[in-house]
């Protein structure tokens, strides 16, 4: 299935990788937010509405990486997403089963229950509140309008109003996202087991889950997602272009990186950071503006497979052979959600070789010199020399000398590139100076919570690496978020990569 205009067909195409995050089949999103279009029409509302349907399904499960690390506690956070997904999330059985399911042998299912049980409540507050306001901000650099957001804000809102993080129900719920919510249901039902078994689901969570007059058109309607004809593509198409999201290459670029970077506290603004450096170091390199072009939507999505893969991979400390295997297949599954997007098509391939080294002993292809462009050499520097001084789960964050140490040695090695290394350890100053905006109004102290904040410090942690009480460090938390106009962790770190601040 495709939807062939941009920014539409590369939107839709980059959403496979919500699916992928989620344990999903790819397409359901896509089948969701075109489900919910058709419904939204069936059910007598606008063309308008039924574009912020399509949106607010195709994009769901955008904020799903603001609350992986937490969730990879409990077991296979993939996995985990998955299994809740399949089920009432309300029903304390369900999510039991879930964690079980979601964890490999009877220690780890011991451990991820024991977390479970001792912090349920919170985690599922925390949870709503991270995903939530994650998506929103995430989806406020699509070009999308304020009914998508606020959709976006309610998907884990339930009719009977014991959802999250509002704790909104009936009508106060935004009548699109009641849409959205009952195509989500249906597709993903639909996709694992089968009509019958959506039907059923349908059926069991209409009232409680579901607003029960969409959930009643989701059932009426089901048999429809068994084929999806040329002309009810061609319709779905016609609607959304009549006023499509006003959405650049770069913007997708950045917030799905974002979105990846999200996964984990240590590679929050990593993408970001790796751009900018590209960006410092490519005219100095000779690259033209289309090379540079290309090379900065690489940069930001380079990372992008690694949501495909659990996040508590790239939380362990140490790797097993077979864990270093496993993590090699996030660059070719960089390059294969790329080359599914138009509007990122030509910097697929570049993206997905960021691990590719001059001694051929790289992956994912295990390319020879000839086979490395110059932005390609550049962009796998500019990897190494970002994440050197950034904070790993095995290392603290390297200062500037022993990061050029490291580059001169992998130089002599034959791994990376002399002139790439020179030109990235000659910049002075890796982090760029903070952007205008919210940002600007935090006080210096503030700066340095917000960065530990962001790197995944608790506040007992903060306080002891800043040398005041943990009320203090609340009381500038609380600050922080009311000046940058968020009420979660991943929100504040969004805003602060997006400032350069992290």
């Amino acid at each position: 299935m495709n939807l062939r205009q941009d920014p539409v067909a590369s939107l839709s195409a980059l959403s496979s990788v919500l699916d992928l995050a989620n344990g999903l089949e790819g397409e359901k999103s896509l089948l969701t937010g075109l489900f919910a279009l058709e419904l939204a029409l069936e059910g007598g509302l606008s063309r308008a509405d039924a574009r912020s349907a399509f949106y607010v399904g195709l994009l769901r499960h955008l904020g799903c990486t603001a609350y992986a690390a937490e969730e990879s506690r409990l077991g296979n956070d993939v996995h985990l997403r998955r299994n809740l997904l399949r089920g009432d999330a309300g029903r304390p059985q369900h999510v039991v089963r879930s964690v079980l399911d979601a964890n490999s042998s009877l220690p780890r299912r011991a451990a991820g229950l024991a977390r479970l049980l001792t912090s349920s409540r919170r985690l599922r507050s925390e949870w709503f509140a991270e995903a939530c306001g994650a998506a929103r901000l995430l989806a406020s650099g699509l070009g999308l309008d304020a009914r998508v957001l606020q959709g976006l804000d309610e998907v884990y809102e339930r009719w009977d109003g014991a959802g999250g993080p509002r704790l909104l129900g009936g009508t106060d719920l935004l009548e699109v996202g009641r849409v959205a919510q009952a195509a989500h249901v249906a597709v993903v039902f639909f996709v694992g087991s089968g009509v019958a078994v959506a039907q059923e689901a349908l059926a069991l969570q209409a009232g409680t889950t579901l607003d029960p007059a969409w959930a009643k058109r989701a059932l009426a309607a089901i048999a429809s997602l068994q084929t999806l004809s040329e002309a009810r593509i061609e319709a779905a198409e016609a609607c959304l272009l009549e006023v499509p999201p006003t959405l650049d290459a770069a913007a997708l670029a950045t917030t799905f990186g974002d979105f990846a970077d999200l996964q984990s506290p240590f590679t929050r603004g990593h993408s970001r950071r790796v751009a900018e450096a590209c960006a410092c170091a490519a005219p100095r390199l000779g690259l033209d503006a289309a090379e540079q072009a290309t090379l900065q939507l690489a940069a930001y999505l380079h990372d992008l497979g690694h949501v495909t893969l659990p996040t508590g991979l790239w939380l362990q400390p140490d790797w097993s052979p077979s864990d270093r295997e496993t993590s090699r297949a996030h660059a070719h599954a960089t390059e294969q959600l790329l080359t599914a997007t138009p509007m990122l098509r030509d910097a697929a391939r570049l993206a997905g070789a960021h691990h590719e080294r001059l001694d051929g002993g790289g992956y994912p292809r295990g390319l020879a010199p000839a086979g490395l462009s110059r932005a390609a050499r550049l962009l796998a520097v500019a990897d190494v020399w970002v994440a050197l001084q950034e904070e790993r789960p095995h290392r603290p964050a390297r200062a500037v000398a022993l990061a050029k140490q490291v580059l001169e040695v992998e130089v002599k090695a034959g791994r990376l590139d002399a002139d790439c290394v020179a030109v990235l350890a000659g910049t002075k100053e890796l982090r760029r100076a903070p952007e205008p905006g919210p940002t600007s109004a935090l006080t210096p102290r503030e700066v340095d919570v917000l960065r530990l904040l962001a790197g995944g410090a608790t506040n007992k942690e903060i306080a002891g690496k800043l040398g005041v009480s943990d009320r203090t460090v609340q009381h500038h938390t609380i600050h922080i978020y009311e000046k940058l106009g968020v009420s979660t962790r991943a929100g504040a770190s969004l805003v602060a990569a997006r400032a350069g601040i992290v």
